[in-house]
Formats: structure tokens, C-alpha cells, sequence
């Protein structure tokens, strides 16, 4: 135990970038990033180097379910002169041997991939690039040590002219080990090798590897777990005999002997480790035993590799071609989700062109955005003051406030609130049955408070399709939510709500005013900062509003001051505005969805569909077989799994892959592999930074407008934001105010999160309005 615990903090020593020069146990990234998951096919080369002899090897891999390798093989000696030569010779003389291969297999036209192993301490910098520290075993060729090996055999395959080979691997010998065996057990993440010599390597986090940048997914590390004790670390363990031995040999006091440690590392339950054994029986029986009993919770398997150097050199650069297929054909899917800086200035261009025709009286029936005047003429001033109602009904349950104001300094607003359910019968019986529940409960609310009788102004906000031609009015077009009431559509709330007052006969409402969310969150904002003149909404849904000149309000009387005006803007591309740059994913969230063809805007910005679109891509994915091993779960086919709150978890910058892994499991998906959650990561960050660029691009729309109206050169102006996306997701707000800043640079915009815009919002609406009411009477 005392030695694993000492080993475990040699392995730490090597993996910390401060610590690893001088750490003994060298823990070298090897750039393998993936084991075998089955679905490797094609034909590999690999070139054997680690001793007076070498091999060439042809490796077929059949994959597609059946997992068969085939493989050719020579031999070919590396004579005396040569190794202890020039090295351009000597990698001269290995591009001659495969040239004879290659001509002998009939294959001297084919491209192959190949996978080089060369047995000597590397430096390794790439997949495909390591750097001879050292030359070992008998080698003193001349000009190769502390150069490129790849690049030596290149130059001599170029020199001779007359085959062409893609070196996508250069491997050691340990790390082949792991992939030979990886290929026929995908649990297997160690490799470890017991001969003359004796070294290990495991799949390590990325995160944990410090010497390299990026912290996502996975990668094997070389341990060469041989030079541990190097630094004195098993002094008091060795023995004279080991101490004679040491003297004797070519390296004195380099490599002395480590097991448990890289699988407790692991803190995996289902590890496995393959062996190269020699003749001794009773070696591999102690081995295991000793395993067990050090880490009791780890199930580890013992699994016999064959021909790490060969076979598993080929089987890196079938993992290393696979990633790299399967990379570039998913990039290709990303990349039309991928906006260009062009796309989102038109983008901008065209919310502007519907901004104007929707605000023109004879164009505004084609508008895909409403802009619909709210009678809302001005935002907080701060002297509102006294007791208002507030009524919040946009779904089965509804809010009753009350917000008392007290004017003068420090913005006291006092709030109370109940919330209530609507059965179900109700929302679907007559209209008189629904808004008599509704009185029936601000009656409780008002008894509730101590405050029966009273007579109080309410803000009413009632989150459904209407039309408004003043602000104590607003025609219900019609019921969505599962609301079916009968008699209301077409008919004006507040009336309703008002006859339903006289009906009960307990309280009186002396003023209401109509009012939509996002009007109420750009209130909300206003009360704490005048400067806010823009509302915006980005949750389950999306919605902006500002305030606008009277004179370009064609549907309003008078010239004179502003206006806030609903846009609506969810439905902005509806009439084939935003075509060309929906993607498949795009068409299918929208074919799916209960209003097919509308709010097109919406359904590329919004929670509800974010993880639509995602759903839809990691299916595309794994169809194609880029994912999840090509097979799909029911889970995966079920709408709406992905909701928005695992978009914000999975994105969490410092969340690591297992908690990615471990939403994946919640959905279904229990077979992912790390690579996987990398990839659904990936396609979540593809998908969010797209809805928040189309979202800033509509806002600058709006900003800009803004500007143009003021005859400004330099606008400042606050933005009153709500919604759970917004305020829930790691990366949108940041990426929608650079696009922001972007595509409006004569716009200083500041964000200001609101609290509650349907309920204190609505009871400033009708605080402003009795206030400006009033001032209108002196």
C-alpha cells in the first residue's frame, strides 16, 4: 500500500506541469485520444521498429459488426553498419524495405495509412510527430537524436519517388498493447507491458494532463513507469543483490521498478488490463491476486494481448483515421449551423425592412412583426406611488399581486402575492365561469390581505394573442395554451373581467390596463434605471418591445411623444424571411411543432426549441454513425427530453465530462462513451451561440432604430432582459451582446436583468398610467 500511495504521488508529479521536469514517472501524452469502438474498417500499414530487426505489416480491419483483422507480415534486418551510421541511411534503408513490401503485396498504388512504432524514449508533440530523445538497445545512428523520426522517413520515401504512404501514427509499443486488446474489449483503458522491460499507460482526463492545453475528453499517457525510483524514491526497499545488479548494468541508477497505482488512479469500477506475460504462470496469478486485494472496488480484468507493435500500431491509426472521418464529416453537419458575420448583418437588415412595414398602416397585414401599439406612453419617472393589483394569467395557474409603491428615494416597492389553479373545466367551460373564478380568487387575495372592499387600480397581464386600441382594452383574437372558454375570443377582457366584478359585488377595480410581458419587463427595469427604453424576453419563448416615435405609429392617432410597441418578433420569419438559413434541423423542429410555419424566429432562438435542435442533430449524427456507435435509443426519439436546463448544464464551462456523461445517462444514453459526451457538448455550443447571434442581430435591428429616430450618432441605452435562457445559460447573454456590439457599434447598450415583469411590471404599467392620468386632471 505504501508503495501505491508513493507511486500515486510520483504519477501526480509527472501529470502537474510545474512538477513534471523534475518528475521521475514522465507521464507523456501520447495524442491517442480514442480506444477502438468496433466500427474501425480499411487497410493499415504499420512499421515495426525496436530492435535489429523490424517488421512491416499489412493489417486489414473488417468492422461493420463482424471485428475481423487480417494480417500480412516480413520481416526485414537492420545490418550492423547501419546502426551505427549515418541516420539518413538507415531511414533510407527502412523506405527501401517497404518499397519491397508494398511491391510483393500488390498494393504499391494504394495511399495507405500508416502507423509507425518506434520502441525508443520519444518526445511526442503530435499524433504524427516525435522527436528521438535518446537512442537505446545497441542504436548510435548519427543525426536523428533530437529530431522529428516521421519526418526522416518522409524525406526518405520522397527520395526514392515511387510510393506514397499517409503516416498518421508514430506509437509506442505499450500504448498498442492497450489498443490491440482495446479492439476486442471496449472496456479495456490500460495497457502494460512485463518482458525484458516493463512499462504502462492508461486513458488519463484531459483535464488532468496539464502539460497540454484543453480540457475535454480524454487521451493515454505513457507512463514509462520504469525510471520510478530514479530520484531515490525505493531506497529503503532495494536490497545489495538489487543494488549489484544496478552497478552492472548500461544505465546505473536509472529505472528501477510500480501496479496498482494506474488502475486506483482510473477510480473506475470496470478496468481492464492486458499483459504481455513471459513463461511465468505464477508472475500473472500473484499479479492479480495483489490487484485485488490493493483495490477491492475495482473489477479488474486481465486480458492476453497479441502483437501490440504490430497489430496495435495499426489499430491507433484505424482509431486516429476514424476520429478523423468522423470529425470532418460532423463539422460538415456543424457548419450549417454556423452563421457568418454576413448572414447576421442581413439578418439585422431584414428585422429592420419588417420593423418598418409593420408599423406602416397599408403594409402591415403582410408584416410577419406585428408591432403592436401597447398604449403604453412612458416609462417609470419614480414618483409613482400608492397601491396597485396585479393580475398574471398565461397558463393553468395564475398570480394575484399586490405592489405598494412608496415615491421619493430608494424605490420602495412592497410586494405580496398568491398564486392560484384554474381546473381544468373551467379554462374549457363558458367565459362567464372562467373570469367569476378569477374574481372569486382576487376576492380571497383582498380578504387575505385584510384589504375586503377595496377599490384599486389593476395591471392586467394577460399573456394571449390580443388586439389593443387603448390600454384599458384589449380584444382577445384567440385562446392558445389549452385555454378553450367560450364567448371571449373577439370579445374585450376587461369588460369580461369587470361584469364578472359586479357580478360578485365585494371589490372594485377602478382602472385596468391591458398589459404583455415584455412590456412589463422593460417597466421593471425602468423603475430602477430611466435610461431603459427596450424589453427583451428570451425563455421558453422570445419577444422584444421599445419605445417608439408617435409619428411613425401609423395605426395611432397623434404625432406627439412615444409609444411602447409590442413586436412580436418570435414570429419574424414567417414569410420565408429567414429561408436561407434554416437548416434540415430547422424544418423538422418546425414540422413537428404544434403551429407548423409560425414563429420561425422563435423556434431558432428559444429554450423550447434549442433542445429540439439538438435532439434532431445527435440523431442526423448517429444515423450517420458519428455517434453514439451508430445506435439510437428510444429516449433519443422522445420530443422534448432535452430541456433547456441541461443545454445551460451541459455548457458550464469547468463542468467536467462525466456530469456531461452523466446527463446522457439521465436521457437514456447509458452506452455513451466520453468521446461522445465531447461531441453532444460541442453540438449544444453549436446550437446556443447560433440563437443568441440571431438574437443579437434582431436586437441591433432594434437598437439601431432607435438611434436613426433620435438622430443620434452615439445612442446609450438599457435593455430590461428576462427569461431563463438568458439568465440560466453560461455563454448566450455574452455572445448575444458581442453580436450586439458588433452589427450596432454606434450603440452603448447596457443589460439589465428584471425581476417579475408580469407581475411588478404590470403594477407599474398602471402606476404610470394613473400617475400620467392624474397629472393630466391638474
Amino acid at each position: 500500500m505504501e508503495l501505491s500511495i508513493r507511486f500515486r504521488r510520483e504519477m501526480d508529479k509527472g501529470l502537474c506541469r510545474d512538477t513534471n521536469p523534475t518528475a521521475a514517472v514522465k507521464m507523456l501524452p501520447t495524442f491517442v485520444r480514442s480506444t477502438p469502438d468496433g466500427t474501425e474498417q480499411g487497410e493499415f500499414l504499420t512499421l515495426d521498429l525496436g530492435g535489429s530487426n523490424f517488421r512491416v505489416l499489412l493489417v486489414k480491419v473488417v468492422g461493420n459488426g463482424k471485428q475481423k483483422v487480417e494480417i500480412e507480415n516480413q520481416i526485414y534486418a537492420i545490418p550492423e553498419h547501419l546502426m551505427r551510421g549515418c541516420g539518413a541511411k538507415l531511414f533510407d534503408h527502412i523506405a527501401d524495405c517497404l518499397s519491397d513490401f508494398l511491391e510483393k503485396m500488390g498494393i504499391k498504388d494504394k495511399k495507405l495509412p500508416l502507423g509507425f512504432t518506434f520502441s525508443f524514449p520519444c518526445q511526442q508533440t503530435k499524433l504524427d510527430e516525435s522527436v528521438l530523445m535518446s537512442w537505446t538497445k545497441g542504436f548510435k545512428s548519427s543525426g536523428v537524436e533530437g529530431k522529428d523520426v516521421v519526418n526522416l522517413l518522409r524525406k526518405s520515401i520522397k527520395k526514392r519517388g515511387d510510393f506514397d504512404i499517409d503516416i498518421v501514427a508514430v506509437i509506442n509499443d505499450t500504448v498498442g498493447t492497450m489498443m490491440t486488446c482495446g479492439y476486442d474489449d471496449q472496456h479495456c483503458e490500460i495497457g502494460l507491458i512485463v518482458g525484458t522491460g516493463t512499462n504502462a499507460c492508461y486513458m488519463e482526463q484531459m483535464r488532468n494532463l496539464e502539460v497540454l492545453d484543453g480540457d475535454e475528453g480524454r487521451m493515454c499517457v505513457n507512463t514509462e513507469w520504469g525510471a520510478f525510483g530514479d530520484d531515490g524514491a525505493l531506497e529503503d526497499l532495494r536490497t545489495d543483490i538489487d543494488r549489484e545488479i544496478d552497478a552492472g548494468s548500461l544505465n546505473t541508477g536509472k529505472q528501477l521498478k510500480g501496479i496498482t497505482e494506474v488502475i486506483t488512479q482510473q477510480h473506475k469500477v470496470w478496468t481492464k488490463l492486458m499483459l504481455l506475460f513471459g513463461p511465468f504462470p505464477r508472475f500473472s496469478r500473484r499479479l492479480h491476486k495483489m490487484v485485488r486485494r490493493l483495490v477491492p472496488d475495482c473489477d479488474v480484468r486481465f486480458l492476453q494481448s497479441q502483437d501490440g507493435s504490430g497489430k496495435g500500431a495499426a489499430m491507433v491509426t484505424a482509431v486516429a483515421y476514424r476520429l478523423a472521418a468522423q470529425h470532418a464529416e460532423r463539422q460538415g453537419i456543424l457548419d450549417t449551423l454556423r452563421l457568418s458575420r454576413e448572414q447576421l448583418l442581413e439578418v439585422k437588415k431584414r428585422m429592420s425592412e419588417e420593423m418598418v412595414r409593420g408599423l406602416s398602416k397599408q403594409n402591415r397585414e403582410q408584416a410577419s412583426v406585428k408591432m403592436l401599439p401597447t398604449y403604453v406612453r412612458s416609462t417609470p419617472d419614480g414618483t409613482e406611488h400608492g397601491d396597485f393589483l396585479a393580475l398574471d394569467l398565461g397558463g393553468s395557474s395564475f398570480r394575484v399581486l399586490l405592489v405598494r409603491m412608496q415615491s421619493g428615494k430608494g424605490h420602495n416597492v412592497d410586494m405580496h402575492h398568491k398564486i392560484y389553479s384554474i381546473p381544468q373545466e373551467t379554462m374549457q367551460g363558458t367565459g362567464e365561469q372562467l373570469f367569476s373564478h378569477i374574481v372569486y380568487c382576487i376576492a380571497d387575495f383582498l380578504e387575505y390581505m385584510g384589504m375586503r372592499g377595496a377599490s384599486l387600480p389593476l395591471g392586467f397581464t394577460f399573456s394571449f394573442p390580443c388586439h389593443q386600441s387603448k390600454l384599458d382594452q384589449g380584444i382577445l383574437l384567440k385562446w392558445t395554451k389549452g385555454f378553450k372558454a367560450s364567448g371571449c375570443e373577439g370579445q374585450d377582457v376587461v369588460t369580461l373581467l369587470k361584469e364578472a366584478v359586479c357580478r360578485k359585488r365585494e371589490f372594485d377595480l377602478n382602472f385596468v390596463a391591458v398589459v404583455n410581458d415584455t412590456v412589463g419587463t422593460m417597466m421593471t427595469c425602468g423603475y430602477e434605471d430611466p435610461n431603459c427604453e427596450v424589453g427583451l424576453i428570451v425563455g421558453t419563448g422570445t419577444n422584444a418591445c421599445y419605445m417608439e416615435e408617435m409619428h411613425n405609429i401609423e395605426l395611432v392617432e397623434g404625432d406627439d411623444g412615444r409609444m411602447c410597441v409590442n413586436m412580436e418578433w418570435g414570429a419574424f420569419g414567417d414569410n420565408g424571411e429567414l429561408d436561407d438559413f434554416c437548416t434540415q434541423f430547422d424544418h423538422t423542429v418546425d414540422d413537428c411543432s404544434n403551429y407548423p410555419g409560425k414563429q420561425r424566429y422563435e423556434k431558432m432562438i428559444s429554450g423550447m426549441y434549442l433542445g429540439e435542435i439538438v435532439r434532431n442533430v445527435l440523431i442526423d449524427f448517429t444515423a450517420k454513425g458519428l455517434l453514439f456507435r451508430g445506435k439510437l435509443s428510444e429516449q433519443l426519439k422522445t420530443r422534448g427530453i432535452f430541456e433547456t436546463k441541461f443545454l445551460s448544464q451541459i455548457e458550464r464551462d469547468r463542468l467536467a465530462m462525466r456530469q456531461v456523461r452523466s446527463i446522457l445517462q439521465h436521457l437514456g444514453l447509458t452506452s455513451s462513451t466520453c468521446d461522445d459526451s465531447v461531441v453532444v457538448k460541442e453540438v449544444c455550443l453549436v446550437v446556443a451561440r447560433r440563437a443568441a447571434q440571431l438574437c443579437g442581430a434582431g436586437l441591433a435591428a432594434v437598437v439601431d432604430k432607435i438611434r436613426q429616430n433620435r438622430n443620434l450618432n452615439q445612442l446609450s441605452i438599457t435593455v430590461g432582459v428576462d427569461g431563463t435562457l438568458y439568465k440560466t445559460h453560461p455563454h448566450f447573454s455574452r455572445i448575444m451582446q458581442e453580436t450586439l456590439q458588433d452589427l450596432a457599434p454606434q450603440c452603448q447598450v447596457t443589460f439589465h436583468k428584471s425581476e417579475d415583469g408580469s407581475g411588478k411590471g404590470a403594477a407599474l404599467i398602471t402606476a404610470v398610467a394613473c400617475r400620467v392620468k392624474s397629472e393630466g386632471h391638474h
